[in-house]
């Protein structure tokens, strides 16, 4: 599959460092479940062929606290902050649904990293998008426990149904629509609820419960 797959990378890249990847990239499947990566091994970078990958962090208690997803196509750049030595935080991923991923060893990597300029360029830009969402995810779940109100909130309407707009809810909350707005994405992206104008529907509450760390004392149960 080496031989046919673009990959994304390829675009920036001479002619002989395409021809490098083709002859280096290690193509490799992950089932549903499997821990592709986390911070104590950093084999390489990689790239989703086919397939979701899930980066998320574990806290102290064991709670998973999912920062991003990756698609086909995407670049993990938490790979790549790993070789490079600067991985912010204890990270991991593992994959969400059965995938196809590829990996780049490390000395092929660093070597192409230092002799393209476009390539360096190209990874700091997506490296910063990323740690923007990752610092929001985190600010708004360490300092603030938005993820729990608001997964509270929700969880303990009367109905899975809940018809509220994001301004309602941030009323209710006490916080400002535009948290609301991206926390709701959040669950959305995570496959908790569905979102709609004017209204959401929970449609995995025992993820969304677990996702916030359980319900104290349990929840209102929720009628279809």
């Amino acid at each position: 599959m080496s031989d046919n797959y673009d990959f994304p990378l390829n675009k920036l890249l001479a002619p002989r460092d395409r021809e490098l990847i083709r002859d280096k990239l290690v193509i490799s499947e992950a089932p549903s479940g499997t821990v592709i990566f986390d911070a104590t091994s950093c084999k390489g970078i990689l790239a989703v062929i086919r397939g979701v990958i899930r980066v998320y962090i574990l806290s102290e208690t064991g709670r998973e606290i999912t920062l991003y997803r990756l698609f086909e196509n995407d670049i993990c750049t938490l790979s790549i902050s790993c070789l490079m030595g600067k991985l912010p935080m204890q990270a991991m991923i593992k994959a969400d649904t059965d995938c196809t991923i590829a990996s780049l060893s490390n000395d092929v990597f660093s070597g192409i990293h230092e002799r393209t300029p476009a390539v360096q360029t190209y990874l700091l830009e997506k490296m910063n998008e990323r740690l923007a969402d990752v610092m929001w995810v985190v600010e708004q779940v360490a300092f603030h426990g938005m993820d729990r109100r608001i997964g509270r909130f929700l969880l303990e309407q009367p109905s899975t149904v809940v018809y509220a707009t994001h301004e309602e809810i941030a009323f209710e909350l006490g916080t400002a629509r535009e948290v609301v707005s991206r926390m709701l994405k959040y669950f959305e992206k995570n496959g908790y609820i569905t979102l709609s104008r004017g209204k959401l529907k929970v449609i995995d509450p025992e993820g969304l419960t677990k996702s916030i760390g359980g319900l104290e004392g349990g929840g209102r149960g929720q009628a279809n």
